[in-house]
């Protein structure tokens, strides 16, 4: 008896390549990416707060060489910042017992260019001690925290605002949110030293522009972002002036 083999097709197998290798080159990818986050996030929150905080020896030399952007100017009873729109009624109003001072008059201040040191502002309850500069555009806030052109300078009649970094250019106001009612927040300028007691703190929509309004008396608005790392709401904190060179007189007028 003969055996028959029968004959079987041949079939060729083509291999792709090694596991090995695609692990390696996934690998590969996923350091080159680990760097260039690593980079991205030393520059956003290290290289960028290094250079904010060296700008602020020479923006405190500019300060305090600055003084001639202030005069003492007339202050009538009813006298309102421009174009004044509605306190908040919801805002708790606190009693100031203002400095004796010229009941006749105020220290009016003037804005300095763009960039330039407008003054310093502290707030002990947080570890704040900054110096801010005039305008809040990207490249003004490279140096942390700058005040809102067209709003009232710090302790003259209106609402002064005063935006400020959150975890980026120094990160100012990183802890804006530990700030609570009762608190005082000081702000040093040409025209003298001016205290303010936080009253209220809020959330609010990036375009809820009622914060910038110039309101009857003497008040600050600080904001930033929120949360922490997101751009998605603001964080406000709202002050009425209670001390200063100024309060009598403004108090006195609300």
């Amino acid at each position: 008896m003969s055996t028959i083999r029968a004959e079987l097709p041949r079939i060729a197998i083509r291999r792709g390549p090694a596991a090995a290798t695609v692990v390696h080159a996934l690998a590969r990818i996923v350091v080159i990416a680990g760097f260039v986050i690593a980079g991205f996030l030393a520059y956003q929150f290290g290289v960028t707060s290094y250079f904010a905080n060296r700008s602020q020896d020479d923006l405190a030399a500019r300060l305090t060489a600055d003084t001639g952007r202030v005069t003492s100017i007339p202050f009538v009873a009813g006298d309102r910042p421009a174009a004044p729109v509605a306190i908040p009624g919801d805002l708790p109003q606190v009693v100031a017992t203002p400095p004796s001072g010229d009941a006749d008059s105020i220290l009016a201040e003037t804005a300095p260019a763009v960039g330039e040191p407008v003054g310093r502002i502290t707030i002990a309850a947080i570890g704040v001690d900054w110096v801010f500069v005039e305008g809040v555009d990207g490249s003004s806030l490279r140096s942390g925290a700058g005040h809102m052109p067209n709003t009232a300078l710090p302790g003259q009649p209106g609402n002064a605002v005063i935006s400020g970094h959150r975890t980026t250019f120094g990160a100012p106001f990183f802890h804006l949110d530990q700030v609570e009612p009762g608190d005082l927040i000081t702000v040093a300028t040409g025209s003298g030293v001016h205290t303010y007691q936080v009253v209220d703190t809020r959330v609010v929509a990036p375009d809820a522009t009622w914060v910038t309004g110039q309101w009857d008396g003497a008040w600050l608005t600080l904001t930033t972002c929120n949360p922490v790392f997101s751009a998605r709401e603001r964080l406000v904190v709202l002050a009425r002036l209670v001390d200063g060179p100024n309060a009598r007189v403004i108090l006195g007028a609300a």
